[in-house]
């Protein structure tokens, strides 16, 4: 609510206040006594709690914003916030507000009280309510149409996955493949190519994030991709022809989710008119379907295992080896 739309409608309950004591009192009624027991029902008001204020009293909402302070948070209130009993980020969310209000920690959650978008002007003044939505609708409009008429940005670059056929290993060659020295130098450049470009997913309460692979883990990962049969050298070349810098690992573990999301990105939510972003995702998709196929589904499935595992700490996230010199 604005300023001079605030001090206005406390003068608005001051008026009501001395018409309706003057209609109260009569002709020769106590006008006095009757704003005096107005005063009381407004003064009530303001100090009562109320349910759809979470148990607050206007007073405690009015004061906390004057103060810049968060609304007042009752625990035995917290419950009201969380409708879905079957969410289980929900019920870990509550969970961990109610501790932090018995340990008299900060919770971190904040709400808030409004009109909804809809002020009591707008119910007395319906015709200035529509003209105000109708500059603001032909101001964007206008604001739209010189979006349209800008220039581009800049081009996106080209991608085109290199074409790969799957390996064919006659029994000499997985013999010879099976009797490499474990951990030969190609894994180890291999592994400093995964921890440059590519990012390991981490679950949080509040989403997944990304994070850079250190070079142990890149090295695990190179070895375990290796040893399910995953072409590594078709794996590089794809990275290397992808022509944006971070390659998220749950593409290869997820492929059909993520190629999903991609999808519905481009169908719902990408506007046809931005060409750059329309461009980006469907270089997206593409390099995730082709992931696809190379990462088949038996060494998808062992990555999932091995995300598993790096989500949980099984390894360090020190970084210190040197990738020059990682022996």
């Amino acid at each position: 609510m604005c300023d001079q739309e605030s001090a206005l409608y406390g003068d608005l309950v001051l008026y009501l206040r001395d018409r309706a004591a003057g209609l109260l009192a009569g002709d020769s009624g106590d006008v006095q006594a009757q704003q005096a027991r107005l005063d009381t029902l407004i003064r009530d008001w303001f100090f009562t709690p109320q349910d759809e204020l979470h148990g607050c009293a206007p007073r405690d909402l009015i004061w906390a914003e004057r103060k810049e302070e968060p609304n007042p948070l009752h625990p035995d209130r917290v419950d009201e916030f969380f409708d879905d009993d079957d969410c289980p980020i929900c019920q870990a969310t509550r969970l961990e507000l109610q501790r932090a209000l018995e340990t008299g920690e900060d919770p971190g959650f904040y709400w808030g009280y409004d009109d909804g978008g809809y002020p009591l002007l707008a119910r007395y003044d319906p015709e200035g309510w529509d003209e105000c939505w109708a500059e603001e609708d032909t101001a964007f409009e206008e604001w739209h149409a010189g979006q349209v008429d800008q220039e581009a940005g800049p081009a996106a670059p080209s991608y085109q996955p290199p074409p790969f056929e799957p390996p064919g290993l006659s029994p000499e060659e997985f013999m010879a493949r099976a009797c490499q020295p474990w951990l030969d130098p190609a894994l180890h450049q291999v592994a400093r190519v995964l921890a440059d470009r590519v990012d390991c997913p981490e679950h949080t309460l509040s989403g997944p994030r990304y994070r850079d692979l250190t070079y142990d883990e890149a090295l695990s990962l190179a070895v375990g991709l290796h040893e399910q049969g995953v072409e590594l050298a078709a794996l590089l070349d794809q990275i290397d022809a992808f022509p944006y810098q971070n390659v998220a690992l749950d593409w290869l573990a997820h492929p059909e989710a993520n190629a999903a999301a991609m999808v519905q990105a481009l169908e719902q939510v990408i506007s046809p008119d931005d060409e750059a972003e329309t461009t980006r995702f469907r270089h997206h998709r593409d390099f995730i379907f082709t992931l696809a196929r190379l990462v088949h589904p038996g060494a998808r499935l062992w990555l999932q295992g091995w995300l598993d595992a790096v989500t949980a700490g099984a390894f360090t996230r020190t970084g210190a080896d040197d990738l020059d010199n990682p022996f």
